[in-house]
């Protein structure tokens, strides 16, 4: 049995939140515990859905988006790690199935953010960004990547998000600066 998730890794677990296991969409979360080699259930989250995008910001763990066989969500989820709790956060501007998200984490100047990127709104793939504001509790549209993508990668160096590929496979490469 395959069962599709989405996964991130913190300093010293890897937690696997929600997807499909071929024969319904899942809300639940494992946490993969190196040192012990073992796999624990955590809090579920209040949604099931698949096509996720998961980031952590200076401690808490945020699911953004995902789909059904119905529609896409604009629904956004925060883990508390310490007490595993989900709790709902302000949506996202646009449904966003298929996902990539990363946070921009606390600087100088700057005290952090998620982006959620491309994505599929149930219609079309998206070529959108917006951005989280935890302090706010609200997301603000931020500059086009001028392709649109659904399934790509997300990472961050040095201030700027690289997007690598898409649901198609095709590995195309965006520089979004955001410092």
């Amino acid at each position: 049995r395959t069962i599709t998730r989405r996964h991130i890794v913190n300093i010293r677990k890897v937690y696997a939140v929600g997807g499909h296991d071929g024969n319904e969409h899942l809300g639940n979360m494992e946490m993969f515990d190196p040192h012990t080699n073992k796999w624990m259930m955590k809090a579920s989250m209040s949604t099931k859905r698949r096509g996720i995008a998961l980031a952590a910001l200076g401690g808490p763990i945020y699911a953004i988006g995902g789909l059904d066989d119905n529609s896409c969500f604009s629904d956004v989820e925060r883990y508390d790690i310490e007490s595993d709790r989900w709790s709902a956060v302000a949506p996202m501007n646009t449904p966003r199935g298929g996902v990539g998200s990363v946070a921009l984490g606390v600087r100088k100047a700057h005290r952090g953010y998620v982006y959620a990127v491309g994505g599929n709104d149930g219609i079309a793939s998206l070529s959108s960004v917006e951005r989280f504001d935890p302090h706010l509790n609200k997301w603000t549209d931020v500059r086009e990547m001028g392709q649109r993508r659904a399934g790509n990668g997300v990472s961050e160096l040095n201030g700027c998000l690289y997007v690598v590929g898409n649901h198609q496979n095709l590995f195309i490469f965006i520089i979004l600066d955001f410092m």
